[in-house]
């Protein structure tokens, strides 16, 4: 039988998501997941301009980028609260492409 690019993908997934090579078990919204997690800072997210960084210096955010297999998540609405790790954030991005969802989370910081 012969594979599909599909299937070589998927097979590449399961070693981005081992929590023996790139993941981490994370708790999100309640399921207990294999995750990759980055913290960003807000320089780090493109599509915002200097104005909009130099407004946010009042408030201090702080951004995570979540990588899930889309097998095991949902693509979130953008302005949505979910809860990694038993704390509240609220969705800023998120799409899924080639069986990865990306999510781009923030919340302030106190």
């Amino acid at each position: 039988m012969n594979k599909t690019f599909k299937d070589f993908i998927m097979e590449d997934l399961n070693v981005f998501f081992n929590v023996d090579e790139m993941a981490d078990q994370h708790d999100l919204d309640g399921q207990s997941l294999n995750l990759i997690v980055v913290d960003n800072s807000s320089e780090d997210l493109s599509g915002l301009g200097r104005e909009q960084l130099d407004a946010m210096q009042d408030v201090f955010k702080v951004y995570k980028t979540v990588y899930v297999k889309s097998s095991d998540f949902y693509v979130p609405k953008i302005n949505t609260e979910l809860k990694l790790d038993g704390h509240s954030y609220y969705v800023e991005e998120s799409g899924e492409e080639m069986g990865v969802i990306r999510i781009v989370l923030s919340a302030n910081e106190s």
